[in-house]
């Protein structure tokens, strides 16, 4: 996996066509290479739109994005697909892709655009999956896997890309807890290799253990970002959803209790 590069938003706006409210204003936001930034916030807050703008595939109204020091819009398409995949949510498919065809999509920035996969290609995209944990489902068609293994062939997807950096929008969402900490030790091993990673999510906890730095995301013009040590209290998580919440240390991790307390007895 390439080591990673460096991203910086530069006072970055957006506002959906036809509408006169600003989605997010003004938005300043630096990741390192190899740093992995959580976006931290309830739903509908601008992490997937976020996510899309960084990945070039929608314009901000105003403002820019630096990917190793270049302008994003002047990045060509094949040019951002070498440097950046995207795990999604989820994905519809047009066809009935086994996995391993599925996961060799990802190679398409590598190629010209009548190449065929090679051999070479073939490998990384089984290595990808055998990485993830799913290397026996190769030729399984991919609506025929469960939601969880569905989640893995997305990131085997993106492992085959080869990325610099790697955007994941909720990776742990519906996950079972055992595929939710497979989810986690990979994330690590990317971290270990030095890929930049900017990962959305609603779940404190996950976010807690995964990230670097942390980006609170609120309304339009309130963007907090600093380590999770700092910014992963109970009066901002309270401010961010609206609902109290109780801060739990246990086997060096923080677990949320969310709601009023329940009176014993």
């Amino acid at each position: 996996m390439k080591k990673g590069t460096r991203i910086h938003a530069h006072n970055l706006s957006f506002c959906w066509p036809q509408k006169q409210e600003f989605l997010f204003k003004g938005w300043e936001l630096e990741v390192e290479p190899g740093e992995t930034l959580c976006l931290l916030g309830p739903n509908g807050c601008g992490k997937t739109t976020l996510l899309e703008i960084m990945l070039g595939w929608r314009k901000p109204s105003s403002g820019c994005i630096q990917i190793g020091g270049m302008n994003l819009s002047e990045l060509s398409s094949r040019e951002r697909g070498q440097m950046m995949a995207l795990v999604p949510q989820e994905e519809r498919l047009p066809f009935e892709y086994c996995a391993l065809d599925y996961v060799l999509l990802g190679r398409a920035p590598h190629l010209t655009p009548l190449q065929s996969p090679g051999e070479k290609d073939v490998i990384l995209a089984q290595e990808a999956l055998e990485e993830v944990g799913i290397g026996h489902l190769a030729q399984r068609p991919v609506p025929r896997l469960s939601g969880g293994e569905r989640r893995m062939v997305l990131l085997a997807r993106a492992l085959a890309q080869n990325p610099s950096i790697m955007l994941l929008d909720e990776p742990a969402n519906h996950l079972d807890p055992g595929n939710q900490e497979r989810m986690l030790v990979l994330l690590k091993a990317l971290q270990d290799q030095g890929v930049t990673l900017v990962v959305s999510t609603h779940d404190p906890e996950f976010a807690g253990r995964i990230s670097h730095k942390l980006a609170l995301l609120k309304s339009s013009e309130s963007l907090i970002v600093g380590s999770p040590q700092t910014l992963l209290t109970c009066e901002n998580l309270e401010s961010l959803y609206g609902t109290p919440v109780q801060i739990i240390e246990a086997y060096g991790r923080q677990i949320m209790v969310w709601g009023e307390p329940t009176p014993m007895g």
